[in-house]
C-alpha cells in the first residue's frame, strides 16, 4: 500500500480499533453518568467502558468523560489506568497530537499487564508511526504485535491486530503473510464484524502483490457486507481496488461504471483520500477511453483531494494523466510542467517505497541478530553447565570440552562477522545509486560538503562539473528503458576511466551527473570536462546498438567564482549546462554568476 492510501485508511482503521472495546469490573452505563463524588472503582470502570464505546460516535462526550476520569485518576486500579492512558493516547492521535499520543500509547504497549490493551496500543502505534514515515519503529512494533498474536484470546482485539499486521506487511511487500492474516480475519470474524474488513485487506494485498488475476465473487459479497454493516469506507476502498484491476486489464469502461456510480456517495462521506483514489483512477480510465476533457477534470480533482505535501499514488497518477492530456492537445508548456511534477512525484513515491522496504529489512536483520544472541547465550549457559560436569571427568573429556567451546566461539565470531557484513552491505546500498554503482544524490552531497570544507580551510580551489546526456528521453522512448539503463552505465564507465581517485562522482537523478574536482583550477576543469565530452561521444552507447550515438552537455563552476558553498556551485554549473543545451548540446560552458537567474535549479526548483 502506498503512503497516501495508508494515510487515508488510518481513519478507517481507527474506527476499526473502536470495535475492540474492553469490559472492566463494571457493566457499561445505560443511565446517567455517575458523578465523581459518588464514584468508586466500579463507577470508574463503567465510565471507562462507556468512553471506550462512544469514542467514535460522540467525540465531545468522550472527551468530557476522559476529563472527569482524569480528575480522579488516583482512584484507578492498574488495568483501569492502562485503559485510561490508552484512551488518552487514542484521542491525541485522533486529533493530530501525535507526540502526546505516542507517549501515552508507548507507556501502555510497554507496561500494561493486559495483553489485549498492549495489542490495541501497539496496533494504534503502528498506524501513528506509519503516518510519520518512521518505518523502522513501525516495523519494530509490528514484530512485537506478531509475537503477541498467539496469546491474544479476545477475538475483537485479535481481529484488530490481524488487520494491522496484514496492512503493514503489505507495505513492505510481504504479501504471503499479509494474505494469510487477512484470510484469518475472514474465516473467524468476532461478533459484530463481517468478512468486510478482512476481504478489503486481502483484495488490496493481492492487487498490490500482482496476484489478482480474476475477480472472485466473494469480493462483491464482501462489499455488500460492508454496506450492510455501515462500513462504507471499506466498501469504497474495495471498489477502488476492483476499478484499478479493470484499468490495468484493459477494461476502463468497467472501471468508470463502478467509480461514477459510487463517487457521489463517497463525497458525502467527506473522505478526501479515498476520493482522490477514485478520481485518479477515473482520470486514467477516461484517458484510455480517449475522453480527454473528463481525464483532465478528474486528474485535477485527484490533485485537489490528495494529501498536500505527500507524494501519493493518486497524485502521481494525476500528474501523469494531465501530462499526457496536455501533450495530446498540443499544449507543450503545460505538458512539460505536468511532466516535471510527475517525475518529482514518482521519484519521491519510489523513494518512500524503498525506505519502507529498507526499514523492514533492517528490523528483520535486527530480529535475526537478537535471536542469534539469545541462542549464543543459551549455548554459553549450557557450556557453563557442562563445565561443572566435565571438571569431574578425565583429561580426555576436558580436551573434548575445549574443542567444543572453540567451535562455538568460532560460530559466534562467524555470526558476528556475517551480521557486520550485512550491515555494511545495507549501508553501501543506502549510499550508492542502484543502477550505476556511483554515489547517489544524498551521498554525493555529503561527500562534496566534506571536501569543500577541507578546501576552504586549506584555501585550495575546487571545481564542479555538471553534465547530463543529450536527448536521453528519446533513447528511452525509442529503444526502451533497458537500452537507456545500458547507456547510463556505459557513460558512467567512460567517466570513471578519466577521473582521479580523489574526485567525487555522483548521479543526481535521471541522466544528470555531477563531479567535484579537488585542487583544480577553472582551466583544468574545463579541459577535463572537454575530455569527458569527447570520450562519451566517441564511445558506442551499447554493445547491442553500436550505431546509437550518445552525447552530453557540460556546465562547469569554480570556487573562485562561487565560494565553497555546494548549492551555489551547483546552481552556477547548472546555469552553464543550461546555456550548453541552448547552444546546441554536446559542448562545455563555464559558469558565469550572471547567468544564475536562468538556471533551472532556481526557475524549476531543481536540486
Amino acid at each position: 500500500m502506498n503512503v497516501g492510501v495508508r494515510f487515508g485508511l488510518i481513519l478507517a482503521l481507527l474506527v476499526f480499533t473502536s470495535t475492540a472495546t474492553i469490559t472492566l469490573a463494571a457493566p457499561r452505563l445505560s443511565g446517567p453518568m455517575p458523578s465523581p463524588a459518588s464514584g468508586n472503582h466500579a463507577d470508574l470502570g463503567a465510565m471507562l467502558a462507556q468512553a471506550d464505546a462512544i469514542k467514535i460516535v460522540d467525540l465531545g462526550q468522550f472527551t468530557r468523560l476522559l476529563d472527569e476520569i482524569g480528575a480522579r485518576e488516583t482512584e484507578l486500579d492498574g488495568e483501569q489506568k492502562s485503559l485510561f492512558h490508552f484512551l488518552r493516547g487514542w484521542r491525541a492521535t485522533w486529533v493530530g497530537d501525535y507526540g502526546t499520543g505516542k507517549a501515552e500509547l508507548d507507556a501502555v504497549a510497554d507496561t500494561s499487564s493486559s495483553n489485549v490493551l498492549r495489542a490495541r496500543a501497539t496496533a494504534t502505534l503502528i498506524n501513528l508511526l506509519g503516518i510519520g514515515h518512521r518505518y523502522e519503529e513501525a516495523f519494530t512494533r509490528l514484530t512485537q504485535l506478531q509475537d503477541m498474536l498467539p496469546s491474544i484470546r479476545d477475538r475483537k482485539a485479535r481481529f484488530q491486530a490481524l488487520g494491522e499486521a496484514s496492512q503493514m506487511l503489505s507495505t513492505a511487500g510481504q504479501f504471503d503473510q499479509a494474505e494469510a492474516y487477512a484470510q484469518q480475519m475472514m474465516d473467524n470474524p468476532p461478533p459484530g464484524e463481517t468478512i468486510c474488513k478482512g476481504a478489503q485487506h486481502l483484495l488490496r494485498a493481492r492487487r498490490e502483490g500482482g496476484r489478482l488475476h480474476t475477480l472472485d465473487p466473494i469480493y462483491q459479497n464482501a462489499i455488500d457486507s460492508c454496506v450492510g454493516s455501515g462500513d462504507e469506507v471499506f466498501a469504497d476502498a474495495m471498489r477502488s481496488d476492483i476499478a484499478a484491476f479493470h484499468v490495468a486489464n484493459g477494461h476502463p469502461d468497467e472501471a468508470v461504471k463502478i467509480l461514477v456510480a459510487n463517487r457521489d456517495a463517497l463525497r458525502a462521506l467527506h473522505y478526501p483520500t479515498t476520493l482522490a483514489e477514485f478520481d485518479g483512477l477515473l482520470a486514467q480510465a477516461y484517458l484510455k477511453l480517449g475522453d480527454l476533457p473528463n481525464a483532465r477534470r478528474y486528474g485535477i480533482s485527484a490533485l485537489a483531494d490528495s494529501i498536500q505535501g505527500e507524494f501519493t499514488d493518486p497524485r502521481r497518477a494525476a500528474y501523469e494523466v494531465l501530462y499526457q492530456v496536455e501533450e495530446r492537445l498540443g499544449n507543450a508548456t503545460a505538458a512539460l510542467s505536468y511532466h516535471e511534477q510527475y517525475m518529482a512525484a514518482d521519484k519521491a513515491y519510489l523513494n518512500d517505497l524503498s525506505a519502507r522496504s529498507l526499514a523492514f529489512q533492517i528490523v528483520d536483520q535486527q530480529l535475526v541478530a537478537r535471536k542469534a544472541e539469545v541462542e549464543a547465550l543459551n549455548k554459553q549457559n549450557e557450556i557453563l553447565r557442562l563445565n561443572g560436569v566435565l571438571d569431574r571427568k578425565e583429561v580426555e573429556t576436558g580436551r573434548l570440552y575445549i574443542f567444543i567451546l572453540g567451535l562455538c566461539l568460532l560460530a559466534i565470531a562467524w555470526l558476528v562477522l556475517w551480521l557486520r557484513r550485512s550491515q555494511m552491505r545495507f549501508m553501501k546500498l543506502a549510499r550508492r545509486d542502484g543502477l550505476t554503482g556511483i554515489c547517489n544524490r544524498e551521498h554525493f552531497v555529503e561527500q562534496a560538503d566534506r571536501v569543500l570544507a577541507y578546501g576552504a580551510r586549506s584555501d585550495r580551489g575546487l571545481c564542479v562539473i555538471l553534465f547530463d546526456l543529450d536527448h536521453f528521453k528519446n533513447v528511452n522512448d525509442t529503444y526502451g528503458h533497458a537500452v537507456g539503463d545500458e547507456v547510463l552505465k556505459r557513460a558512467v564507465d567512460v567517466c570513471h576511466r578519466a577521473l582521479h581517485a580523489c574526485d567525487v562522482f555522483g548521479r543526481l537523478g535521471g541522466e544528470e551527473f555531477a563531479i567535484l574536482l579537488p585542487d583544480c583550477s577553472p582551466a583544468q576543469a574545463r579541459a577535463r570536462a572537454e575530455q569527458l565530452r569527447l570520450s562519451i561521444s566517441a564511445t558506442s552507447a551499447t554493445q547491442a546498438r553500436p550505431e546509437l550515438a550518445v552525447t552530453a552537455s557540460f556546465g562547469v563552476s569554480s570556487t573562485l567564482q562561487c565560494g565553497f558553498e555546494l548549492h551555489r556551485l551547483l546552481v552556477v554549473a547548472d546555469a552553464a549546462l543550461y546555456r550548453a543545451k541552448r547552444a546546441g548540446r554536446n559542448c562545455v560552458f563555464m559558469g558565469d554568476t550572471g547567468d544564475i537567474p536562468d538556471s533551472p535549479y532556481l526557475t524549476e526548483a531543481r536540486g
